[in-house]
């Protein structure tokens, strides 16, 4: 008896590699290097306000806020998606729309016309008879007849 051979069919196509699993949380590359990014941010105003340690208890609260908060606004940015795209692909789509004019000036077609087919040989010859033609009467006209 044969056997069908069972083939399954990838569903995951669209979403990206996981580069980190840590239980149920993972991780993407981009998430990853925004994260990492965000905590070696964060390490460097820890080191600088350092100065802010020696004052006791509040100057450490103060110093830990202040270096927790390039890394959570780069966790925001690495996790959070609006509408199916991340904070950064919003700031592009803000970007090109403070860039690119407000106001457009209408312009009739008729006006530029003659510029937008390429000349043929009928075509030609009639801007040519036209051109006889408004010749012809302005020399007529000149003359008084």
């Amino acid at each position: 008896m044969h056997t069908p051979r069972k083939h399954i069919v990838p569903t995951h196509l669209n979403l990206p590699d996981q580069v980190l699993t840590l239980w149920s949380f993972s991780l993407s590359a981009r998430a990853l290097l925004l994260l990492l990014v965000g905590a070696g941010i964060g390490g460097t105003i820890w080191q600088h306000l350092a100065v802010l340690g020696h004052h006791a208890v509040p100057g450490e609260i103060l110093r830990l806020l202040l270096a927790l908060l390039p890394f959570l606004l780069v966790l925001v940015l690495a996790c959070y998606q609006h509408t199916g795209r991340y904070l950064e692909v919003w700031l592009v789509v803000l970007l090109r729309y403070w860039l690119r004019p407000k106001r457009y000036l209408w312009r009739s077609i008729r006006h530029f016309e003659q510029h937008l087919y390429p000349p043929t040989l009928e075509r030609e010859a009639t801007d040519r008879e036209d051109v006889i033609g408004l010749n012809t009467l302005s020399i007529a006209e000149r003359e008084g007849r």
